[in-house]
């Protein structure tokens, strides 16, 4: 896939995000990152295929879009969506809203429903409690380094199927260095 594909599929599911979120918004980074780990999470266990290939990278906090502030900003300047600073009590966070305008290229049927299911998990939730649930249950977040790119769909198999892989691998490696001597 061309870059700029990748780039105008991974916008497409923030905006979806934000349009699912209630009242069309979506109050801070963290909670937005979440929901767009989790709505790939939540399509590759109904499609067996991949929500976007963007890259998710480890954060300090947790999973996290990567090049965030390029796809906000221009999503902003298409008019897709608006970014105004908001307070928490005396903290200041981003609202993320959408506006009346819709992308060209809408989303699958099952590319939503995965958005939807994300959306309504991270809805209730601190994020600051979304962060708590990636660090203790995302194995590929626990696995990787700050920066990296992490591969999440690791996040979907037992310990044991990661194991076998990781069997599977070995021995593959070692029939490759066999053709090879």
């Amino acid at each position: 896939m061309k870059q700029s594909d990748r780039r105008a599929q991974a916008k497409r599911v923030i905006l979806e995000i934000v349009r699912q979120s209630p009242g069309d918004e979506i109050e801070g980074k963290i909670r937005l990152f979440k929901a767009f780990y989790f709505a790939h999470l939540y399509y590759a266990m109904k499609s067996a295929d991949y929500l976007t290939d963007w890259p998710i990278v480890k954060m300090p906090l947790g999973p996290g879009i990567d090049d965030f502030p390029g796809l906000i900003g221009e999503l902003v300047a298409e008019g897709l969506l608006t970014q105004e600073q908001t307070m928490v009590g005396p903290y200041r966070t981003t609202l993320y809203r959408a506006t009346e305008r819709f992308p060209a290229q809408p989303l699958s049927a099952e590319a939503v429903a995965a958005i939807h299911d994300a959306v309504t998990f991270v809805a209730d939730k601190t994020g600051a409690q979304l962060s708590d649930i990636t660090h203790e249950f995302s194995y590929s977040w626990n696995q990787s380094e700050l920066g990296d790119e992490q591969n999440i769909y690791q996040d979907l198999l037992s310990d044991e199927q990661r194991e076998e892989n990781r069997k599977r691998v070995n021995d593959i490696g070692k029939d490759i260095k066999a053709v090879w001597n």
